[in-house]
């Protein structure tokens, strides 16, 4: 079992990112607050993002939401990021078919840690702001952050 197969990295298999119908992920959100009988009060709350920005973005007027933030929604309501993105894409995440070189310290950090080719090709498929590590250490920092969402995220 590779580092990093405890979560669901699905979503970081595309060949370009899709765009997400802001309506339909307000309707979602409003959709799971509404279930939980919570106010946006209660989601602003449980989020730590303000009331009026919940209500923008269940209205779709938000903008292009961060991806934090809409994690963040994701976990207070008690689903997935990838449970609430899906179906509010207006394409399909295409997985690839086959993929790029690696990145330059990725094979690297490959062989010191021994990790899975698996675990490599999610990786090498990270893009932070339109970014992805340019050494060993950039990638040894984003796979140490990864684990320890995990482990965060099985604390739970």
């Amino acid at each position: 079992m590779g580092l990093l197969s405890t979560l669901s990295y699905d979503w970081l298999e595309i060949m370009e990112p899709p765009k997400i119908d802001l309506e339909k992920l307000g309707h979602k959100i409003r959709f799971l607050r509404q279930g939980k009988g919570w106010t946006l009060v209660d989601l602003a709350s449980k989020t730590g993002l303000s009331k009026a920005y919940i209500s923008d973005l269940e209205n779709g007027s938000a903008g292009k939401p961060n991806i934090q933030y809409i994690f963040g929604v994701a976990q207070a309501l008690g689903t997935t990021l990838d449970e609430l993105l899906h179906d509010v894409t207006s394409k399909p995440l295409a997985k690839l078919k086959n993929p790029p070189e690696l990145p330059p310290g990725l094979s690297e950090l490959q062989q010191e840690l021994n990790l899975s080719h698996e675990d490599v090709q999610r990786l090498a498929k990270v893009n932070f702001r339109g970014h992805r590590p340019r050494d060993k250490e950039g990638w040894r920092f984003l796979l140490e952050t990864l684990q320890m969402l995990s482990q965060r995220k099985l604390q739970k």
